[in-house]
C-alpha cells in the first residue's frame, strides 16, 4: 500500500534525481547548449522582417502575438512548447540510450533550415521562419547526438507544427470550402428538417424577414476546432497506439467531427436567433455554445481511442 502510494505521488525529490541522472546520461551537453543559444539568438533578433515598418525583430515576439490575437484562434500554440517536452520525457530512457554522439550528416538540415529562414525573412513570411526554426534546432539534435536520437525525437519536434497560427488573413482562402460546406449543410438542417426561413448566399445565412444575418467567416469555419482535435488525436494515437491503420483512423476522424461541431454550433445559433427575433441572442449562442460542441468533439473522439484502444 505503501509502495503504490508512492508510486502514485512521486515526491519532489525523485523526480530530481530522476532529471539528474537522465541529464547526466547525456554527452556532449555544452556543445548542444551552445549551438542552440546561437540558433535561438539569430531568430531572436533577425527573425522577420517588413517592409511596411522598414524594420525586422524577434520571431518570438511575432509568434506570441500571433497566438495572442484572437482573430488567429492560435492559443493553443501556447501550450505546445509544454506538450513537446512531456513527450520528451516520457521519452527519456530511449531518447538516453539513442545519443551516440557528433554526426556530421546532422549538419545539411541544419543548413537546410537556415536557407528557408532565408528565403522566409525575405519575402516576409514569418511562418516559414518558424518552421526554419523548429526544423533547425531538431537537425542539431541529429548533428550532436547522431541519427538514433534524431529518430527518436522526430514525433516530439513533428508537434510543432500545431504553433504555427492558420488564422487571421491567411485562412481566408485555406478555410473556405469548409466554410461553403458548413453553410450549406447548416441549411440544410434548418431549412428543409426544422422548417426555418434561412436564405443561403456563400458563406452567409439569412433570415428571410431580415430579422438577423450570420456570416461563416474565416474565424468561424472551425479551423480552431480541427487544428485542436488534430493535434489531441495526432498525439493520443502516436504514444498509445502501435497500428498505422488505428493511427490513421483516430487521425482522419478529426475532419468530419469539426465539421459536425461547426454544423451543430450554426445551427444552435439559427435556432436561438429565430425563437428570439433577435441577432443578439445569436450572437450570444455564438459565443458560447463553441465550449460545449468542442466538448462534444472531445468526447466523440475520446470514444473512438477506447473503441480502438491496445493492450
Amino acid at each position: 500500500m505503501d509502495a503504490t502510494a508512492k508510486i502514485e505521488t512521486p515526491s519532489r525529490e525523485g523526480f530530481l534525481t530522476e532529471f539528474q541522472r537522465f541529464w547526466g546520461a547525456l554527452p556532449d551537453k555544452a556543445v548542444f547548449g551552445a549551438l542552440l543559444a546561437a540558433w535561438v539568438l539569430l531568430f531572436q533578433y533577425y527573425g522577420w522582417s517588413t517592409s511596411v515598418a522598414e524594420r525586422s525583430g524577434s520571431l518570438f515576439s511575432w509568434m506570441w502575438g500571433k497566438w495572442d490575437d484572437p482573430a488567429n484562434d492560435a492559443s493553443h500554440g501556447k501550450l505546445i512548447p509544454l506538450v513537446v517536452l512531456a513527450i520528451l520525457w516520457f521519452r527519456r530512457e530511449r531518447l538516453a540510450k539513442s545519443a551516440a554522439g557528433v554526426w556530421w550528416p546532422g549538419l545539411p538540415a541544419v543548413g537546410l533550415a537556415l536557407a528557408l529562414h532565408v528565403a522566409g525573412f525575405v519575402v516576409q513570411q514569418p511562418r516559414l521562419s518558424m518552421v526554419a526554426f523548429f526544423f533547425g534546432a531538431w537537425g542539431l539534435v541529429g548533428l550532436v547526438w547522431g541519427w538514433e536520437t534524431l529518430k527518436v525525437t522526430f514525433f516530439p519536434f513533428f508537434i510543432f507544427a500545431f504553433c504555427v497560427p492558420m488564422g487571421g488573413t491567411f485562412a481566408q482562402e485555406l478555410t473556405l470550402p469548409l466554410r461553403q460546406l458548413a453553410a450549406t449543410v447548416t441549411m440544410f438542417i434548418t431549412h428543409n428538417l426544422l422548417q426555418i426561413d434561412v436564405v443561403q448566399n456563400g458563406t452567409q445565412l439569412l433570415d428571410a424577414h431580415k430579422r438577423w444575418h450570420y456570416e461563416v467567416a474565416a474565424e468561424c469555419s472551425g479551423i480552431r476546432s480541427f487544428i485542436a482535435l488534430l493535434a489531441i488525436s495526432t498525439i493520443f494515437s502516436v504514444l498509445t497506439m502501435r497500428s498505422f491503420w488505428k493511427r490513421a483512423i483516430m487521425i482522419t476522424l478529426t475532419v468530419p467531427i469539426a465539421l459536425i461541431c461547426n454544423v451543430l454550433r450554426l445551427s444552435a445559433i439559427i435556432l436561438t436567433a429565430t425563437a428570439f427575433r433577435s441577432q443578439a441572442a445569436g450572437d450570444f449562442m455564438d459565443h458560447w455554445f463553441g465550449f460545449v460542441t468542442y466538448m462534444i468533439g472531445l468526447g466523440i473522439l475520446l470514444l473512438a481511442g477506447r473503441w480502438l484502444r491496445e493492450k
